[in-house]
């Protein structure tokens, strides 16, 4: 496998230490937080976990299903003052949603190639107003190009997760998450690529309405 970009490296020492913290504050700030499918989880990557994006706490949250690092590509603006400093030494590495680069996707192929697992909202940031967001097709684009540079028999799993909040994501909430099981593209192979990047995204929206279902 190949070593890790430097823009998505973690710090050791500080994500050890803020592990059990992390654990011990979720579970007494929320209610219950009660999974769905855990056993669909792969048990190691290259895997991508793609969430619904309800809330500012999806992160810490999607962050309890492993006990190892997770790698996140979130939006450039949160990357400010010691936030900033913080979510980049805990393995987040900024896109600029309106204006992705190619140094950025490059980041996450190579995250992939290394083995690790990576966590993409698909639906690009927070949404409240409707259950999910039309998805477009940059996810299934970034798994097919990184598929492409692995050896032919390694396939890259896209596994949608649905979380809900109740009643809010707030104070004593509960919170319940429903992991589908994993999506493959040769699955959706189609004549080309694009067509097969179409299809893997109908697939991963219609699995993660389906899971939201399930929660509501």
């Amino acid at each position: 496998m190949k070593s890790l970009p430097p823009d998505a490296s973690v710090m050791p020492w500080l994500y050890w230490t803020l592990f059990p913290v992390h654990r011990i504050f979720l579970s007494l700030y929320f209610g219950q937080i009660i999974f769905q499918g855990y056993e669909n989880l792969p048990e190691s990557g290259p895997v991508v976990l793609a969430p619904k994006h309800f809330s500012r706490w999806d992160p810490l949250v999607i962050s309890l299903l492993s006990t190892e690092p997770l790698r996140f590509m979130t939006n450039a603006n949160q990357f400010e003052g010691f936030q900033g400093w913080l979510i980049q030494r805990l393995g987040a590495f900024p896109v600029d949603l309106n204006h992705p680069t190619v140094s950025t996707m490059r980041c996450a192929i190579e995250l992939l190639q290394a083995g690790k697992k990576l966590v993409m909202f698909p639906e690009g940031g927070i949404v409240r107003d409707q259950p999910l967001r039309p998805l477009k097709t940059g996810l299934a684009r970034l798994v097919l190009q990184a598929e492409a540079k692995l050896p032919e028999a390694v396939e890259i799993p896209i596994v949608p997760i649905a979380i809900r909040y109740d009643p809010g994501a707030s104070l004593c909430a509960n919170i319940l998450i429903n992991i589908s099981s994993p999506l493959y593209s040769h699955e959706y192979r189609q004549e080309n690529d694009k067509q097969t990047a179409l299809a893997l995204t109908q697939a991963l929206q219609d699995a993660l309405l389906r899971g939201l279902e399930t929660i509501k």
